[in-house]
């Protein structure tokens, strides 16, 4: 998603509900998104509601110098009303408007919803106008493509979000402009009040993948049930028409919860976020009563710093969740789990751009560019050519210097098996019999290794200079050729034993080689007799 803040640091977030204007100001300090204030105010007339002039005020329309004139605070006081311009006006005046950043969020009826099964595998503008195609056969009237905006939800699903109206609150704005410093701050964002309160739980809670998640936004007049799967938007449920004043009002949103979580088959829910006014009713008590198993919370801002709020404003978050959501949106841009919705018509974007360049700008512009390339072409080819040579005799160097390592540990090696036959020869010409001890080894390795499926546990010599032979065969019939490597040996002991249960038995054996000298003259026997014969 595009930067929204632009240089700003500071973000101010607009929602009308009814008759009551919500703000939310925000601003980035020392890389956290901080909580500034936060405020509301009752308007003269609902956002979206066009009042007919009574008869007193068209009469009274030409009589003043300045026909589009605000009213001034005494003449407000005096007629007992005051207008929407007036009300914005006083939330706004004290805010420099070239210090932050402006959005606003809307809801039903200003916007409605459209879900798909995919994506059709489009992006951008082509996917914004298969969407079209596709709303021009289900409602009346073809939406603009820059009122149409989407994100995907659980199963991949694309949920598209149209805006119908909402630009009353931009009207606004245009007739304050005069009392401003004749200058409006951006307009950023117009968001969707129900995608606002999916980011602002994505941003603050973990979800595990298969939880199901119910957000419950109880307004001045509306309520609203979202559903969600994991940290994927699954389902929006028909608004209700009655808000936190309404009679009976607990009984019928836990109704409606009910009947949502039937009619999608959802087994359980195991969470349960509140937003808005629930605060005012006590509506988590009651759900608790009522889901004693299910995790019911207000609505908070965990990933946002609000130390500069009292404690009874920091209670009143969950009301001021919307323009809490719509003003962090601008200002924390790299926030991947803000879903990237923007129903800002382009000619508002465009209108606010500080430089534009019209087709022979953007000739000239490419003229520039393909001069400057083609003077610094073939120095940026030498270069790379020198850095990546540079690279290749680092490498070099670097093996270089490893080889001479292992060079030396090689020549250190040498010395030391050098040292160690010398060594091993002086040992042989000191112990008498040492040569004996070598073949054996000799013999014994080179056997295990030839009959296989046996291993030796203990070699040992006896007093009567004998040498026992101990180890543990894998069958029986490889001993005796184990036995058979030293001449006249003896094989003194065969058992079975099992080393693990549920596994075949092993046999252990002591084989028995009588002393050198006597196995020379047994050898050399069979030679006399054969000379005396």
């Amino acid at each position: 998603m595009a930067s929204l803040r632009g240089s700003k640091n500071t973000a101010i977030g607009l929602y009308a509900d009814g008759y009551e204007l919500k703000l939310a100001k925000l601003s980035l300090r020392g890389g956290q998104v901080v909580v500034d204030e936060l405020q509301s105010t009752t308007l003269a007339q609902k956002i979206e509601e066009k009042r007919n002039a009574t008869a007193v005020e068209l009469s009274q329309l030409n009589e003043g110098p300045d026909t589009f004139a605000l009213p001034t605070s005494a003449e407000a006081d005096a007629e007992g009303v005051a207008d929407n311009n007036s009300v914005l006006l006083s939330l706004l005046s004290k805010y420099p408007t070239s210090g932050y950043v402006l959005g606003y969020a809307i809801s039903e009826p200003s916007v409605y919803y459209h879900q798909l099964e995919s994506d059709f595998g489009l992006k951008g503008k082509k996917l914004k106008r298969r969407v079209a195609d596709e709303l021009r056969m289900v409602r009346p009237v073809e939406p603009a493509l820059d009122s149409i905006d989407f994100f995907h939800g659980a199963d991949k699903g694309l949920m598209c979000v149209v805006r119908e109206e909402g630009m009353t609150m931009l009207t606004l704005l245009e007739e304050v402009k005069p009392y401003l410093g004749k200058r409006l701050p951006k307009i950023a964002l117009i968001e969707d009040s129900d995608v606002a309160l999916l980011n602002l739980a994505r941003s603050n809670y973990a979800f595990n993948p298969d939880d199901i998640t119910a957000i419950v936004y109880i307004g001045v007049e509306f309520t609203r049930l979202i559903f969600m799967r994991g940290s994927d938007f699954l389902h929006f449920a028909p608004i209700l028409g009655e808000g936190y004043d309404s009679p009976n009002v607990q009984n019928t949103v836990y109704s409606r919860l009910l009947l949502e979580q039937d009619n999608m088959g959802i087994a359980r829910i195991d969470r349960v976020l509140l937003a808005g006014e629930c605060g005012r009713i006590g509506f988590d008590s009651f759900l608790r009563e009522q889901l004693a198993d299910v995790e019911v919370q207000y609505m908070r801002t965990q990933q946002l710093n609000t130390a500069a709020l009292d404690e009874g404003v920091q209670e009143q978050i969950p009301e001021y969740a919307v323009p809490i959501a719509t003003a962090w949106k601008i200002l924390d841009e790299k926030q991947k789990s803000f879903y990237p919705l923007n129903l800002l018509p382009d000619d508002v974007r465009e209108g606010q751009k500080t430089f534009k360049l019209a087709w022979h700008g953007y000739l000239l512009f490419a003229l520039v560019f393909l001069a400057s390339f083609l003077f610094t072409s073939r120095y940026g080819a030498q270069k790379v050519e020198l850095e990546t040579k540079n690279g290749t005799l680092t490498v070099l160097a670097t093996k270089i210097a490893e080889n001479e390592k292992i060079k030396e540990q090689i020549a250190g090696l040498n010395d030391q098996m050098a040292r160690y036959n010398t060594a091993l020869a002086i040992y042989d010409s000191l112990v008498p019999g040492a040569e004996r001890w070598n073949q054996m080894v000799a013999m014994l390795t080179k056997g295990v290794k030839d009959i296989g499926s046996l291993w030796i546990t203990e070699m040992k010599g006896l007093p009567d200079g004998t040498t026992s032979i101990q180890g543990y065969a894998m069958s029986r019939n490889r001993i005796p050729r184990i036995a058979a490597l030293f001449g006249n040996a003896t094989l003194a002991r065969v058992e079975v034993k099992e080393i693990r249960e549920k596994s075949p038995p092993v046999y252990n054996f002591t084989i028995t080689v009588p002393p050198q000298e006597d196995v020379n003259k047994e050898e050399a026997a069979p030679e006399t007799g054969a000379a005396k014969q």
